[in-house]
């Protein structure tokens, strides 16, 4: 049932704007197109499509679409959107909260009230937590987002860790890989995608943000409307995952550049050159598919070198990202 709420900025109700929940598949070009309109807006390279947006709100891990995503009409348009999700990071309670407004209608406190909206919403949520442990508000975007930079501050968030945008062109001058000894690549078959999963979740336990990859964020992979398993590297070790490196390729303001979605190697097999193999070989796969550029994310403090392992290929920093965090409870 859709629910919908008068909409206030520091107290005062704003008029014409009202937010409700989410009414079901026919809202997904709604906000397909504001999430759309607020990327290109802003300089946010990937472009969501509705396929896309659709598999996130029905696979999504955290939350329930039907009271956890919300849509902010004025006077009858729909000009804004967001969501807050649950995630156990790093055995902490957070609640994570993400939001596109219209660039239509910006500066005239829509996005501040959305942001309010979705804090009480988490507050809401929250209150069921018993074990009296803290609550955190997590928010994360590319820094060139201004707009949302100065609201976040405004708002008592500070940043809590940096993460870059890695880019490396020229992927013509990629020459032959060779894995290291004792190592093949595979293609990947969809009866293998378990393993890998569960290989990746291993390996990223290493690193800051930690969370739990369940298995609806497996579901959400599978039915990921971007999915090509020819472009993912895996590397075995007879029946055992060295390592991955899942490539994408998603819409990306009409660039011809492919994503190395995770980078991974399990313990075992570190320090061995898998990763760069496996990072060279993902490159040369895209290249193949017609990309002149390869991206990739990385912890900024990452404690496995991973940052300059990158420069070392030929990544150089594009952007970088801020994860933003507020305590909503003490413990």
């Amino acid at each position: 049932m859709v629910t919908r709420t008068p909409a206030t900025s520091g107290g005062s109700v704003l008029p014409g704007l009202a937010f409700r929940t989410y009414a079901g598949p026919a809202d997904i070009p709604v906000l397909t197109q504001i999430q759309r309109a607020a990327h290109l807006f802003d300089d946010t390279e990937l472009i969501p499509s509705e396929e896309r947006v659709a598999n996130e709100v029905a696979n999504g891990d955290g939350f329930d679409p039907a009271e956890d995503v919300f849509l902010a009409e004025l006077d009858g348009r729909a000009i804004a959107c967001g969501e807050v999700r649950y995630v156990r990071r790093d055995d902490i309670h957070t609640y994570h909260l993400s939001g596109a407004v219209h660039p239509d209608v910006r500066r005239r406190g829509i996005g501040r009230a959305l942001q309010g909206h979705l804090e009480a919403r988490a507050a809401e949520r929250a209150a069921a937590l018993a074990d009296g442990e803290p609550v955190y508000l997590d928010a994360w975007m590319p820094d060139q987002n201004v707009s949302f930079v100065a609201l976040i501050r405004s708002a008592g968030y500070a940043p809590i860790r940096h993460f870059f945008e890695m880019l490396r062109g020229d992927l013509g001058s990629i020459h032959e890989v060779v894995m290291p000894a004792g190592l093949e690549l595979r293609s990947v078959v969809k009866a293998d995608m378990r393993r890998i999963f569960d290989a990746e979740a291993e390996a990223f336990r290493d690193h800051w943000g930690r969370r739990d990859w369940s298995d609806q964020i497996f579901a959400e992979l599978q039915a990921d409307p971007d999915l090509d398993l020819d472009l993912w590297r895996v590397a075995w070790d007879g029946d055992e995952v060295a390592g991955v490196v899942t490539n994408f390729i998603i819409a990306a303001l009409g660039l011809a550049r492919g994503w190395l979605d995770h980078v991974s190697v399990r313990r075992p097999w570190r320090r061995r050159g898998l990763a760069s193999a496996l990072i060279l070989s993902a490159c040369i796969a895209l290249r193949e598919r017609g990309m002149t550029e390869a991206a990739l994310g990385v912890d900024a403090e990452s404690p496995t070198g991973a940052l300059g392992l990158y420069e070392r290929l030929g990544f150089v920093q594009n952007h970088r990202a801020t994860i933003w965090r507020r305590t909503l409870r003490e413990a």
